[in-house]
C-alpha cells in the first residue's frame, strides 16, 4: 500500500536531467515515503461471536481527519512560524485530498472543514460515489465562524435516514457560549441494519474543560435520544469521532470510556489533560440549568414534569443548605439494574458502552501515538469511539450486571491504521509540510457490524 506518495514520486523522472526547485521538493518527499509507507493496518485480536444469532455481517471503515481550517491557521500564524509558508497556503488541500482519497474510506468525518470550500471539495468526491452533510459552526457575536464539520458517506454502502447535527451554543447557558458544533446522523446499512455516526471538534481552550464536559454532555445526550441505548438489546451501534482536544486517560476521556465521572473533584484546567494556565476555577454542581434544558445530567436523560418539579424543589433547598456541595441530590433510578441509588451533585453519567479504536501506544508497547503536532506539542487529541457491548456480561455503576448478548446487533473493531510517532514526524517535518497538509494525523478504523439476518437489503423484511 503505497498511499498517495506514488504520485509524488512518480513526479521525480527526469527527462533533461535538470534539478529544479519542483523537483528537488519531490525528492525530499521521496526520502521521507518510507515513514508514510509504515501506516499500515494493525489488525485487532477478534471477539468472539455468537454466528447463529448475527449470521449478517457488514464491512465498512471510518476516516476521521482535522484538517486544519485555512481561516483559523491565518489567525493564528504565531503557532506555525517554524513552518516554511508555502505550507500554509490554500495549496496544502491538494495534498488532503489525495491523502483522503488514497485512505479510500467508506464513512469521512472531518473537523476544522472551510465552509468555502464545501462545493469545490464534494463536487471532487461525489463522482467517487459519496453523499454529504455539513454543520457550520454556529454565529455569536464577536466569535463568527468559517469551518465546521463535514461527513460523507459511500451511497452504495449506506442511506441517510436522519440529521440531528447541532451548534453546540445554547443562548443562556454559560457552559454552552461558544461556537462549536456536532453532527449526529443515522445512516441505513446496504443489509438493512442501522448505525449512528456522531463527528464534532470540542473547544480547544486547555482552561476550559468545564465548557468542554458540557459540550459533550449535550452530544451524549442527543446520541442516546437517537440510539436509546437503555432499551433491553442494548440500542444501536454508533461510531463517534471528532477532535475532542483531549488527552488519554484524562477525567474527559474516562467519561468517554467508563460512562461517568465525578467532576466536581476537578478544575476546569485538568478536565481534558491538555496543558492549563492560569484562570482556571473549580465546577461546581449543574453544568446547565435543568429545569429549561429539560434533562438531568446524570445519564442524560428527558424528564417528566413530575420530576421536573420535583428536581426544581430539591435544588432549591439544597442551594439554601451550608452544605450544598456535601449534599446528594435524590434518587434516581439505575438504568441497567432498575435500583433506585442516591446520586451526588456534581457528577455526570451516559449509557453507551464506549471503546477507542487506538491504544494510544504504538506496537512496540511503550511508543505514545500522537493525533497532532505543532510547535514542540505532540499528543493525542483526536478519536474514533466506537460502541462495544462485546457479548459479555456488562457491570452497571452498582455491580450489578446486565447481559448484553441479547442485543440486535454486534459492531466489532477489525483494524486500525497506524499513526506515525513523534520522531517519524520530527523527520519528516513539523506539520503541515511537503508531505502532509494539516498539522493533525488522520485516523482510520475498520469495523464489522454483525446484525439480524431477518432484515434484507436497505432495511426490507427478508420475507
Amino acid at each position: 500500500q503505497h498511499y498517495f506518495i506514488q504520485s509524488n514520486l512518480r513526479s521525480m523522472d527526469l527527462e533533461d536531467g535538470e534539478l529544479t526547485p519542483e523537483r528537488e521538493e519531490s525528492c525530499e518527499i521521496a526520502r521521507v515515503n518510507q515513514n508514510l509507507l509504515s501506516r499500515i493496518w494493525r489488525q485487532v485480536s477478534p471477539a468472539t461471536v455468537p454466528w447463529k444469532k448475527y449470521s449478517k455481517k457488514f464491512d465498512f471503515s471510518v476516516l476521521s481527519y482535522n484538517i486544519l481550517s485555512q481561516l483559523l491557521l491565518e489567525n493564528n500564524k504565531y503557532l506555525y512560524r517554524n513552518i516554511k509558508g508555502k505550507y500554509l497556503t490554500e495549496k496544502r488541500f491538494k495534498l488532503i485530498i489525495e491523502e483522503i482519497e488514497s485512505y479510500d474510506a467508506d464513512i469521512l468525518c472531518l473537523q476544522e472543514f472551510d465552509h468555502q470550500i464545501l462545493d469545490y471539495f464534494t463536487e471532487h468526491f461525489a463522482p467517487k460515489g459519496y453523499d454529504h452533510v455539513f454543520e457550520r459552526k454556529p454565529s455569536i457575536p464577536f466569535q463568527e465562524k468559517d469551518d465546521g464539520c463535514l461527513m460523507m458517506f459511500r451511497t452504495n454502502k449506506f442511506r441517510l435516514v436522519s440529521n440531528v447535527s447541532q451548534g453546540l451554543f445554547v443562548p443562556g447557558e454559560k457552559l454552552l457560549n461558544k461556537p462549536n458544533c456536532a453532527q449526529i446522523v443515522l445512516l441505513e446499512c446496504k443489509d438493512g441494519s442501522q448505525l449512528c455516526v456522531a463527528n464534532t471538534h470540542l473547544l480547544f481552550n486547555p482552561r476550559r474543560g468545564d465548557i468542554k464536559l458540557a459540550q459533550l454532555s449535550l452530544i451524549l445526550h442527543n446520541i442516546q435520544k437517537l440510539v436509546n441505548p437503555s432499551q433491553e438489546c442494548g440500542g444501536l451501534p454508533v461510531v463517534f469521532c471528532g477532535d475532542f482536544n483531549t488527552c488519554p486517560h484524562s477525567p474527559l476521556y474516562n467519561l468517554m470510556k467508563y460512562g461517568r465521572i465525578q467532576y466536581s473533584d476537578f478544575t476546569s484546567d485538568r478536565i481534558s489533560g491538555q496543558k492549563g494556565g492560569r484562570k482556571c476555577h473549580t465546577i461546581g454542581p449543574g453544568l446547565w440549568n435543568h429545569s429549561t434544558q429539560g434533562y438531568h445530567e446524570h445519564g442524560l436523560y428527558e424528564r417528566t414534569e413530575e420530576e421536573l418539579s420535583i428536581c426544581r424543589e430539591t435544588h432549591r433547598s439544597l442551594t439554601q443548605s451550608a452544605t450544598y456541595l456535601n449534599q446528594e441530590y435524590r434518587d434516581l433510578k439505575c438504568f441497567k439494574c432498575g435500583l433506585l441509588y442516591p446520586y451526588k451533585q456534581g457528577s455526570i453519567s451516559h449509557k453507551i458502552n464506549f471503546r477507542s479504536a487506538y491504544d494510544h501506544v504504538d506496537s512496540d508497547g511503550c511508543t505514545k501515538e500522537i493525533t497532532t503536532y505543532i510547535q514542540n506539542d505532540a499528543r493525542t487529541v483526536d478519536y474514533i469511539w466506537y460502541s462495544n457491548h462485546d457479548n459479555s456480561q456488562q457491570n452497571c455503576a452498582h455491580g450489578h450486571t446486565c447481559d448484553s448478548s441479547c442485543s440486535s446487533s454486534l459492531l466489532l473493531l477489525n483494524a486500525r491504521r497506524r499513526l506515525l510517532t513523534k520522531p517519524e514526524l520530527t523527520n519528516m517535518g513539523k506539520l503541515p509540510n511537503h508531505v502532509l497538509g494539516s498539522d493533525h494525523q488522520a485516523l482510520q478504523a475498520k469495523f464489522t457490524l454483525y446484525s439480524d439476518p431477518q432484515l434484507n437489503s436497505f432495511g426490507r423484511n427478508a420475507d
